[in-house]
């Protein structure tokens, strides 16, 4: 039997081998810092020149390397590695500019997201006083844009590193949680010394992420760390990861619970400054970045204990530790902590895709496998929990230890996803209609807004119009004096009709209607809508869905929390787990639960 589980380990090993030199290979989705809009709008034509220019990203801008050029039409340099960003606005990208010739000019630009560290840049054209407008549609993200990408080589190592980073934080996090819970060996000096080991890994990460980083952007690393919020946060990765390592190595062999303690309080530290330095960190809000953390702690005690399960299956368990006495201890913890990684993992998908299920992009795309490979691992874990590790479920090795494979992967494919981009901060914000101005048996238009905060706007209407129609949208102020009668131009996905550039400032209330004209000019449909911003997006007219699934994920937290807690409290446990670790399991489970469902439910992102 023992052979055999070690050939099925090898065979896996070779699996997961070829999953990281595939993935990272995934072609990124649209960028990470990616514009949205800007000032003047892509293709538009401006009847005076423009003092400054302004872009609006979807994520916020590092001012270290976010600049911008601008040419002629001849394709002379009019400026050069200009732009800052805008103190009111984290998001935008402020470029003064000389003042222009009538003439086409092309805005070259590149970006540093100051929330996961990745570059992008792209190009897009606009033209001053009486000329032809620019062949370029009028949207900022599909008109001409190119994406920065690393080449083959730079993206598998950045891929790796980040897998690698990830899986040391896990395992030095997992490893005394497993030790104190499922083993009952606080004093191992052995899960201190696996600790410091699993640091050594997560060190390399963090540094091989710092030195790639450097090299991203035109800097070097020392540079890199020094001016940008991401090198910075992967520093202090290291530094900590660093200063844990040679702590336990010194306390391993005469206090292994306090170096087990100090290895999982740096692991834990290193963890929420991964959600720090992750997509999560685009929103202002603490509630993705505690889902992060729950997220990832959950997964530290799945992950590790699957394995421990796993390898004592292979090289067998001590006389007075069976299977059967460890598994229901594992249990507890694994029952509690799939729970906790569904929960925070739907929360963080809904908010990062806004679709659960799509093959949209290759982000979505990567998502669906990951998901996949999840259920895999949970059903298989399903069984294991059934079974008990009994000796006489002869299958149950064989299981756990797929199991850890499929653990394994879902990690491989977290990496990739980290190094991808989610589509959901660069689509627009939808516009509910108002009722009085649908027509019965007639479908009306879909306004959205990007990027559905104050300031520059590129408007988006999606309709189906008779050949040789146009689209117009007629913007009102009710707050204040101020309308304007916008022509949309055709976008690049058919039905869609876009226009850039307008501005809409903070505190300000609009009556929009969207108005279709025939080849004459005659009115075939107007559609109403009316919205509302303040200092942070949309406040009024959103377009919801019945049901929001991170509003719907944080009511279960708080819910399963307060079951939780009075079940515990009560005397009772888990079925079929050992009844200590499931009290200790359950009981972390619920103030985790309360604090992100409190944080979810009325600090949560509005979307």
């Amino acid at each position: 039997m023992n052979r055999r589980l070690v050939a099925l380990s090898a065979v896996w090993s070779i699996v997961l081998a070829g999953l990281t030199l595939v993935g990272p290979a995934t072609p990124r989705a649209v960028g990470h810092s990616q514009l949205v809009t800007s000032v003047p709008a892509a293709g538009d034509v401006v009847a005076s020149p423009p003092s400054d220019l302004r872009l609006v990203f979807s994520e916020p801008i590092e001012a270290a390397y976010t600049r911008l050029d601008l040419l002629d039409s001849t394709g002379k340099t009019v400026v050069s590695g200009v732009g800052a960003p805008d103190p009111a606005d984290s998001h935008s990208l402020i470029a003064p500019i000389p003042h222009l010739a009538d003439g086409i000019y092309t805005v070259d630009w590149r970006a540093l997201s100051a929330s996961d560290g990745h570059t992008t840049s792209g190009f897009f054209t606009f033209g001053v006083g009486n000329v032809t407008p620019p062949p370029v549609g009028g949207s900022t993200v599909d008109a001409g844009s190119i994406h920065a990408g690393h080449d083959a080589a730079t993206t598998f190592l950045e891929t790796e590193s980040r897998i690698a980073g990830d899986f040391g934080l896990l395992l030095a996090l997992g490893l005394p949680i497993v030790g104190w819970l499922v083993l009952r060996h606080p004093r191992s000096v052995g899960v201190a010394q696996l600790s410091a080991a699993s640091l050594g890994i997560a060190v390399v990460g963090a540094v091989g992420l710092i030195i790639l980083g450097g090299l991203g952007v035109g800097f070097d690393p020392i540079s890199y760390v020094a001016e940008s919020r991401t090198g910075q946060l992967l520093l202090a990765r290291a530094a900590v990861g660093i200063a844990a390592i040679v702590i336990v190595l010194v306390l391993a062999r005469t206090r292994p619970s306090l170096a087990s303690a100090i290895a999982a309080s740096a692991a834990l530290f290193g963890v929420v400054l991964v959600a720090l330095g992750g997509h999560a960190a685009a929103y202002d809000s603490p509630a993705p970045i505690a889902a992060v953390v729950v997220h990832l702690v959950g997964a530290a005690a799945w992950l590790t204990g699957i394995l421990v399960l796993a390898w004592l299956a292979i090289s067998g368990t001590p006389p007075d530790r069976p299977l059967a006495v460890l598994v229901p201890r594992f249990s507890a913890v694994g029952l509690v902590s799939v729970a906790l990684i569904v929960l925070t993992g739907v929360y963080s998908d809904w908010l990062q895709t806004r679709t659960l299920i799509s093959v949209d992009t290759p982000y979505e795309a990567t998502l669906l496998v990951k998901i996949g490979l999840a259920i895999g691992a949970f059903s298989l874990g399903a069984f294991n929990y059934v079974s008990g590790g009994r000796a006489t479920d002869r299958r149950f090795r064989p299981r756990v230890v797929v199991e850890s494979g499929l653990a394994i992967a879902v990690l491989v494919a977290t990496g990739v996803l980290a190094s991808g981009s989610p589509p959901a901060e660069e689509q627009p914000v939808q516009i509910a209609v108002a009722p009085s101005s649908v027509l019965a048996g007639a479908t009306p238009p879909v306004l959205e807004l990007a990027p559905g905060r104050p300031g520059p706007t590129r408007f988006v209407v999606v309709a189906t119009i008779p050949t040789g129609a146009s689209v117009e949208l007629e913007l009102q102020r009710l707050d204040a004096s101020g309308d304007s009668r916008i022509q949309l131009q055709g976008g690049s996905t058919p039905g869609t009709y876009e226009a850039g550039g307008g501005l809409l400032p903070a505190g300000s209330r609009w009556d929009a209607s969207v108005v279709v004209h025939d080849q004459n000019g005659g009115e075939l449909s107007r559609t109403r809508f009316s919205f509302a911003l303040d200092s942070e997006g949309i406040s009024e007219g959103r377009a919801t869905a019945v049901v929001d699934p991170a509003l719907a994920v944080a009511v279960m937290l708080l819910i399963g929390a307060a079951l939780g807690l009075a079940f515990t409290l009560g005397g009772g446990s888990l079925p079929r787990v050992d009844p200590a670790a499931s009290r200790i399991a359950v009981l972390g489970g619920s103030a985790a639960g309360t604090v992100l469902g409190v944080l979810a439910l009325f600090g949560g992102p509005r979307l």
